[in-house]
């Protein structure tokens, strides 16, 4: 065990961690503050960083609250990172992690980053999570940074009708290796989508209605009871979500995105937009009664069945299935307008440089990961993209979770 160190916290990492420095080395903390004074085990070294542990904290932050979850803390459930810092101080630090990833990884001396858009509640918004079997018989969360999963039998952040599911949910079983559970508010129906060690098909016994499905190691899904899809109403157009494709953590959190789309689109009539990435159709769904045309393009099979079941009733929406870079190649057909919902990895060769070939003049890139935008700003750049402004959006309230919203114009 190595002796305690003392440290002031200067800084607030994309992570959650508050951040320090010993010597020429940056030090991540996790459940400190900016300008508190503490003092820290190293736990892991690194050439350039390290990584601590809070032991005290000495001088404590204004904005440090008590939190409100027995299993919060450096040595519980790592599902939320920030239950201690005070609401409005969450706001301000997801919008300084936006404005920080633009200005060191992406360059930007002066980002122009809008103070954070708020989203769902504060708590028991979420009607998405994902759990792994504790070993003890029930389900839990990953500590952080570690594998370990720490057993819980109730989180605060989830919906009380999700929070029900996962309380009826009885995992004794050795083949299991992670369940999804989701719902939609407006349609009451319930999700389970599960993954098993060699694909095995458990024996099921249910006495709540619920779909159930198995995620198969390939990506396939296998429904074991019910349909394996669920319905939201997302500002006011209605969705279909199904297992297997990315869906949102919230409807409350996923109409907060799309408003700020809205916002930076400037949609209208006669305008063609192309949708990169659109998944089961968010934005399709949600502009295509202010556009003539939209083009959406999507790789993942399950997420543009999805999408073209939500927009089937609309003559103005053209879907191609592939990867975006391959897709957006083939195209010949003039856009005035373009939204790009890129993977972690980022847009993908030549995705901008092809928007500005097919003629968008206006780009609104949607990162889940701010340091996802930050890496594609050279690439927008090079195509003749100039980014204005970004808007952080609060998606996920007492972690340090945020989407950036940002625009980009010729």
């Amino acid at each position: 065990m190595t002796k305690p160190l003392k440290l002031k916290f200067t800084g607030v990492a994309h992570g959650g961690e508050a951040l320090g420095r010993m010597d020429d080395r940056v030090i991540f903390v996790g459940h400190a503050l900016p300008g508190e004074t503490a003092l820290v085990e190293i736990v892991e070294q690194h050439k350039r960083w390290a990584r601590g542990r809070l032991l005290e904290v000495l001088e404590p932050s204004p904005y440090r609250v008590e939190p409100s979850c027995v299993y919060f803390g450096p040595n519980g459930c790592g599902g939320c990172q920030w239950q201690h810092i005070h609401r409005q101080a969450q706001l301000d630090y997801k919008a300084r992690i936006v404005r920080d990833q633009l200005r060191r990884v992406g360059g930007i001396s002066k980002p122009v980053v809008r103070e954070t858009i708020t989203g769902p509640a504060d708590w028991a918004y979420r009607t998405q999570a994902l759990f792994y079997p504790s070993g003890q018989g029930s389900l839990g969360l990953p500590k952080s940074h570690t594998r370990d999963i720490v057993a819980i039998d109730h989180c605060p952040l989830l919906h009380p009708d999700l929070d029900d599911l996962y309380k009826s949910f009885n995992v004794e079983w050795d083949g299991l290796r992670s369940v999804d559970l989701s719902m939609g508010l407006s349609s009451g129906l319930r999700l389970v989508t599960m993954r098993t060690h060699g694909d095995q098909v458990p024996e099921i016994e249910v006495d709540i209605p619920v779909s159930i499905a198995l995620e198969t190691r390939s990506g396939a899904i296998q429904p074991l009871i019910g349909d394996p899809w669920y319905f939201e109403t997302i500002r006011g157009h209605d969705y279909r979500f199904s297992a297997g494709a990315r869906r949102p953590s919230s409807p409350q959190a996923a109409e907060a995105v799309l408003n700020a789309v809205i916002s930076y689109l400037e949609p209208g009539p006669g305008r063609v937009m192309a949708d990169v990435y659109c998944g089961q159709g968010l934005y399709a769904l949600g502009l295509a009664d202010q556009l003539s045309l939209i083009i959406g393009i999507e790789e993942n099979a399950i997420a543009i069945e999805d999408c073209a079941f939500n927009c089937s009733h609309l003559d103005n929406v053209a879907l191609h299935e592939g990867p975006p870079p391959v897709v957006l190649r083939a195209l010949r057909d003039p856009i005035d307008l373009a939204v790009i919902t890129p993977p972690a990895q980022g847009m993908g060769h030549r995705v901008a440089q092809n928007l500005a070939r097919l003629g968008a003049r206006r780009v609104v890139y949607v990162a889940h990961n701010p340091a996802t935008l930050a890496r594609d700003l050279a690439e927008m750049k090079r195509a003749g993209f100039r980014l204005r402004e970004t808007a952080a959006v609060d998606v996920a309230p007492q972690t340090y979770y945020v989407t950036a919203v940002a625009l980009f114009t010729r």
